[in-house]
């Protein structure tokens, strides 16, 4: 049996700058739905490889570090002059103003379900293309899927309480 152990970025971070500095891929399970429906909660990963700042361009996914300490795994929608705007799958508000010293790596890879997807695939480039394209309606997309689950939520507890 695999044992497994969980630790904060704050904790690890020391650890993943290490890595990546010695030009190693780190895999990461991607918490949260910032990146959703791409990236699930605690079930994806992420490989991380060294970022240069200089090369980061619209549609890369860096890990930042914003200035309250907390990593986040977003997609970069913009950069003018070497600072970028951010906007994670699962968002409609930008997050502008990370600058270089806020990157700590930048995704080459992506597990989802096991099957590992690389960036510059032609599948991951056409999903990027589409979902960049949806931005207009996102809001109204999951408003509507969180509506369907709370209905669905709902009407399994009607059944199973009879």
């Amino acid at each position: 049996m695999v044992k497994s152990v969980s630790l904060s970025m704050k904790e690890l971070s020391p650890v993943i700058a290490q890595c990546i500095e010695n030009g190693s891929e780190v895999i990461l399970t991607v918490t949260g739905n910032s990146m959703s429906p791409f990236l699930r909660d605690r079930r994806d990963q992420v490989v991380l490889v060294r970022a240069d700042s200089e090369a980061l361009k619209v549609n890369d996914v860096p890990l930042y570090v914003r200035r309250n300490g907390k990593y986040v795994l977003h997609r970069i929608v913009a950069v003018n002059d070497g600072v970028y705007t951010m906007l994670g799958d699962a968002q409609v508000i930008t997050e502008p103003g990370i600058e270089s010293d806020q990157i700590v790596a930048v995704a080459k890879a992506f597990i989802r379900k096991n099957v590992r997807v690389e960036c510059d695939s032609a599948k991951y480039k056409r999903y990027v293309a589409f979902w960049n394209s949806m931005l207009p309606v996102r809001r109204l997309y999951f408003k509507t899927r969180s509506f369907s689950g709370r209905v669905l939520r709902k009407l399994k507890s009607l059944v199973k309480n009879g």
